[in-house]
């Protein structure tokens, strides 16, 4: 399916301000059918990372005032569900209902109002799309490859605005969905050399529990 601006307007109204970088929202269902919009970040767009530890505390995986919309002052709570922090890439989810009732309140009215995006995968290369500084999407070249170093993970190659700073965290678009993770950028571009990566693939490195279902 070929991308519209109608596409690309709903695909913008999914991302939000995570820190001092950016996320967006998609949609996961647990194993009791519940319905949960939860947000997709870079793990570097996070102020610290939760202990390694099971039985971490609530407070210790939980961030007072990280997402908020696009230009906003971050103010909304949210809990860490996942990270990885060699894949650079986190999952992040409401706040506990009981423990902190009002920021899951906030949580899920915040990201009620917002569109969320469908997950799917991207061939070796395909056109996709990044979202700019200035909240424009410019189109580019991702590219994956299935060998060597560079296994799995996205490359962006020529994108008209390059990748800058403030835009980790970012959807990378592809077709109607997301397919992977704006991350890195690189001094340097072209058609033989990329201007960002490597970025998460989301097939690839989100969790296993996000995917299945």
């Amino acid at each position: 399916m070929e991308v519209t601006a109608t596409m690309l307007h709903d695909a913008a109204r999914a991302v939000i301000r995570v820190g001092d970088g950016r996320g967006f929202v998609v949609e996961s269902t647990d194993a009791f059918g519940v319905v949960d919009r939860i947000v997709i970040t870079a793990a570097h767009c996070l102020p610290s990372f939760p202990p390694c530890a099971s039985i971490s505390d609530i407070k210790e995986r939980t961030y007072e005032g990280l997402i908020s919309e696009l230009g906003g002052k971050p103010t909304i709570w949210t809990e860490c569900l996942f990270v990885d922090p060699v894949a650079d890439i986190a999952v992040l989810g409401p706040p506990d209902e009981q423990a902190l009732s009002k920021e899951r309140e906030a949580y899920d009215m915040f990201v009620n109002s917002l569109v969320p995006l469908p997950i799917a995968d991207v061939p070796e290369e395909a056109p996709a799309w990044v979202l700019s500084l200035d909240n424009q999407w410019n189109e580019c070249i991702v590219r994956h490859y299935s060998t060597g170093p560079k296994k799995g993970a996205l490359w962006i190659f020529d994108a008209r605005t390059g990748i800058r700073g403030g835009m980790s965290g970012s959807p990378i678009i592809a077709k109607q969905s997301a397919v992977g993770v704006v991350c890195a950028s690189m001094a340097f571009g072209g058609k033989s050399s990329p201007m960002g990566g490597p970025n998460p693939r989301l097939v690839r490195n989100l969790p296993g529990w996000l995917l299945c279902r």
